[in-house]
C-alpha cells in the first residue's frame, strides 16, 4: 500500500518532521496514514491533534479523507485563519463575549476607494489590481506617502468599527502570544500533535505561531517548488529555513510521482532548474508509458485565438479530462470570449491540487510582472508555470507566441525554456533524449544549456 518513502514517514517516532512532498506525490494519504498510524499506537489522541490546511477546500477534502478511512472525528481541521478566529472566539476574554466583526472585500473596495480618491492626481489613473497586486509592491515602491497614508486610514477605520482582516486575526493571535497573555496559556496546552499542510504557502508570522505555541509533535508538509501566492505576502522561506528554526527537525521527501508521465515529470522541472532558491528533488514517475507533447506557435495571442481553437478541438472532444490553463482572469474571459467552454479554462492558481489527462497552458499572454520585478518575482513566475505543467498525466500542450524583436516580454523567457514541436509534419514532438528509466534531473543540465 505504502511505497518506502511514504512508509518512513508513517512509521517514525521523530517529534519533528519536514516532508517535501514533490506534486502528485501522494502527501495527502501520507498524512492521513499518519494520522491513521497514530490511532494504532494511541499515543497521541485525535482531539489534542490540530490538522492546518492552506484552503476551506482542502480543509473538507482533509475531513472527507478522515470519513472515508473510518478516523476519529474529533481532529481539529482548519486553515490558519480559521483556526485564529476560532481561538480568539473561544478563548480571548474580549471576543468570547462580543464576537469578532471581519471586514468584508466589498467593503473594503468601497472604503479604498474614498480613501485613494483624496490622491487621485498623484497616484493617477493606475488600476487597483496593479496597484494592490504582489501584496501592494508596487504601492509602496512608487507612493510611499499616499501608501502610508493609505495604511493609516484603514487602521483608523478597523479601530472605529472594531473590525479584523482576515490577516488581522493572525497578527493578533502572535502579538497575545508573543506578549504572553494570560488566554494563550490555554491555547498553548490545548495540542500534542500539529500537521500542516501547503507550508510552501505560509509567512513568517504562521511560523512565528507555531515557534510560540511550541507544539511537541510536528509534521509540516510542503513542495517549495509550489510556492504561488507571493501576491497574498506569502513565501516559501519558511519552508526553506524550517529545520534551522528547529534543529530537532528530521526531513524526508516524497519525490515518486503517481500522476503524471515521466516525459511530462521531465518538461514540468525545466522552468525549476533555472530558479536557485529551491530544494532540489528528484522527481521519479511511477507510471510507465509514451506522453504525447505539442507546442503550438501563436504569431498574435489576440488575434489567434480562433486559429488555435480550431486546432485544439481534437483534445477537447477526445478526453473530456482536457483542460487550458492560463496565468489571469483577463485571459481566461479571452479564451472564453472565443468559445471555450468556462468549465474547461482555468487559471493556474485556481488549478492548483488538481490533475488531468491533457493540459493546454497558454505560455502567449497575461505573463507580464507590473512594475520593477526582481528575482524573487521571476522565480515565482517559474513556479506558476511549474504548477500548470505538472497538472498534466498524459498530453501536455504549450501555447506561445513568436518572438518579438521590439518587445520581449515574459512570455518569450518561458516559452523559450522548452523544446518546439514541427507543427507542419505529424504535429508531435517526441522526446527520447528525456526518457529512459533515470531519474528526473539525469541529463537535464545539458538540455538546459542547449536551450536557446
Amino acid at each position: 500500500m505504502w511505497n518506502e518513502e511514504q512508509l518512513a514517514i508513517i512509521e517514525s517516532k521523530a517529534n519533528r518532521k519536514q516532508v517535501i512532498a514533490a506534486a502528485g506525490s501522494g502527501k495527502t494519504s501520507t498524512m492521513i496514514g499518519l494520522l491513521e498510524e497514530q490511532e494504532r499506537r494511541r499515543t497521541i489522541l485525535p482531539q489534542r491533534t490540530l490538522i492546518v490546511t492552506f484552503t476551506n477546500k482542502a480543509t473538507d477534502e482533509f475531513r472527507d479523507r478522515t470519513i472515508t478511512k473510518h478516523l476519529s472525528n474529533e481532529y481539529r481541521i482548519s486553515t490558519f485563519h480559521a483556526f485564529c478566529f476560532q481561538s480568539l472566539r473561544r478563548l480571548h476574554p474580549h471576543f468570547k463575549e462580543r464576537g469578532i466583526l471581519i471586514l468584508t472585500d466589498v467593503e473594503k473596495d468601497k472604503l479604498s476607494r474614498d480613501i485613494l480618491n483624496k490622491h487621485k492626481f498623484k497616484i493617477g489613473g493606475i488600476p487597483f489590481s496593479i496597484l494592490f497586486s504582489r501584496n501592494g509592491k508596487l504601492f509602496k515602491k512608487e507612493f510611499p506617502e499616499v501608501y502610508e497614508s493609505y495604511q493609516n486610514e484603514l487602521l483608523e477605520y478597523k479601530q472605529k468599527e472594531q473590525k479584523f482582516e482576515f490577516d488581522d486575526l493572525i497578527t493578533t493571535v502572535l502579538s497575545e502570544l508573543e506578549s504572553g497573555e494570560s488566554w494563550t496559556k490555554e491555547l498553548t496546552n490545548e495540542f500534542d500533535s500539529v500537521i500542516v499542510d501547503e507550508f510552501q504557502d505560509t509567512d513568517w508570522f504562521q511560523l512565528r505561531i507555531l515557534k510560540k505555541m511550541n507544539i511537541e509533535n510536528m509534521t509540516i508538509v510542503g513542495d517549495d517548488w509550489q510556492a504561488i501566492y507571493g501576491f497574498r505576502g506569502a513565501t516559501p522561506e519558511p519552508f526553506l529555513s524550517f529545520p534551522e528554526h528547529f534543529p530537532d527537525t528530521k526531513v524526508f521527501q516524497l519525490c515518486k510521482n503517481y500522476r503524471s508521465l515521466k516525459g511530462i515529470i521531465d518538461l514540468s522541472v525545466l522552468p525549476i532548474l533555472r530558479n536557485k532558491n529551491k530544494i532540489t528533488k528528484e522527481v521519479i514517475s511511477h507510471r510507465q508509458g509514451e506522453m504525447f507533447y505539442l507546442s503550438l506557435v501563436m504569431e498574435h495571442p489576440k488575434r489567434d485565438r480562433q486559429i488555435i481553437k480550431e486546432k485544439l478541438k481534437t483534445f477537447f472532444d477526445t478526453d473530456p479530462e482536457t483542460v487550458l490553463l492560463v496565468r489571469s482572469n483577463f485571459r481566461r474571459r479571452e479564451w472564453i470570449e472565443s468559445g471555450i467552454s468556462p468549465d474547461k479554462v482555468l487559471t493556474i492558481h485556481a488549478s492548483k491540487g488538481l490533475e488531468f489527462g491533457t493540459v493546454i497552458t497558454d505560455i502567449s499572454s497575461g505573463w507580464n510582472l507590473t512594475g520593477e520585478s526582481d528575482e524573487n518575482d521571476m522565480e515565482e513566475e517559474r513556479r506558476i508555470l511549474y504548477v500548470a505543467l505538472s497538472r498534466a498525466k498524459d498530453k501536455l500542450i504549450l501555447l506561445g507566441k513568436e518572438k518579438s524583436e521590439s518587445k520581449k516580454g515574459l512570455e518569450d523567457e518561458l516559452f523559450r525554456y522548452f523544446p518546439k514541436a514541427d507543427t507542419r509534419t505529424k504535429g508531435a514532438l517526441r522526446l527520447p533524449f528525456l526518457w529512459g528509466n533515470g531519474k528526473t534531473f539525469g541529463g537535464l543540465a545539458q538540455l538546459v544549456r542547449a536551450l536557446p
